[in-house]
């Protein structure tokens, strides 16, 4: 090789990844690492901590509820996991976009749980599209310190796309039904003791202690509480703790 000085030697050729490659002089070998794909940088390493690490939906925490998701024409038995929330309702009102269901198939309305022979895996739902996510066994937590607030149960007739419910709500002590409905929060209205009946078939396709109902998929809501002047804002009153656990489970 000719340099700026004259003639100064040959510079041996190496090539990258090559364990054999002669050393020059100084010592150095090739860059530790080289990878054909990535270069000499390698794979991208995931670090701890990392706001762009991408987590397996395996590992999916948090408490597994049983639930079983109800769309228009469509309706889904699986778990789904709450992460850092100690409730269903909480978390569900906190996502957007798919929800993920764990251990999950599709069911003929009706059926109830599916057959153990039947293919299950984990299943992404749009949320927008579901009408109703409903509990099948609510279990009792402790929530110490959790602020008591008085309610008033109001049994109701519910429409939506697909579906006839009946069931209860549980409105603010003192305020009007007509506010519960039209606030924007939460997303997914609590209901208790609910039925569910087919718009097509009336014939009952399940019945659950607790569900939470999309309010954008509600149509009608007819309010069926027993009151000879149809407000009973201020009877039937009940706090949280002094309701059955089936009652007051995740509402809001």
């Amino acid at each position: 090789m000719v340099g700026p000085g004259g003639l100064v030697g040959a510079v041996p050729v190496i090539r990258l990844g090559d364990p054999n490659a002669q050393r020059p002089n100084d010592g150095f070998t090739t860059p530790p690492g080289f990878d054909p794909i990535w270069g000499t940088l390698g794979a991208p390493a995931a670090h701890t901590g990392d706001d762009w690490l991408v987590r397996s939906d395996d590992t999916a925490d948090g408490v597994a509820v049983d639930v079983e998701v109800f769309g228009n024409g469509f309706q889904v038995s699986g778990q789904i996991r709450t992460g850092q929330f100690d409730r269903l309702s909480d978390w569900i009102n906190m996502q957007t976009g798919f929800i993920q269901v764990q251990n999950a198939c599709h069911v003929h309305h009706g059926q109830g749980r599916t057959d153990s022979d039947r293919a299950k895996g984990t299943l992404w739902v749009r949320l927008n599209q579901v009408v109703l996510v409903a509990e099948r066994s609510p279990a009792q937590q402790s929530r110490p310190g959790a602020p008591v607030v008085e309610k008033a149960k109001r049994t109701v007739s519910i429409v939506t796309p697909g579906y006839n419910l009946s069931g209860n709500i549980h409105v603010v002590a003192y305020g009007s039904i007509s506010q519960f409905l039209e606030s924007p929060d939460p997303h997914f209205l609590p209901v208790t003791d609910l039925t569910i009946r087919g718009l097509a078939d009336s014939t009952m396709i399940g019945r659950f202690p607790f569900a939470m109902v999309n309010r954008e998929q509600l149509v009608t809501v007819l309010d069926e509480t027993d009151s000879p002047d149809g407000n009973t804002a201020h009877n039937d009153v009940d706090s949280e703790d002094d309701m059955p656990l089936h009652r007051r489970w995740g509402a809001a």
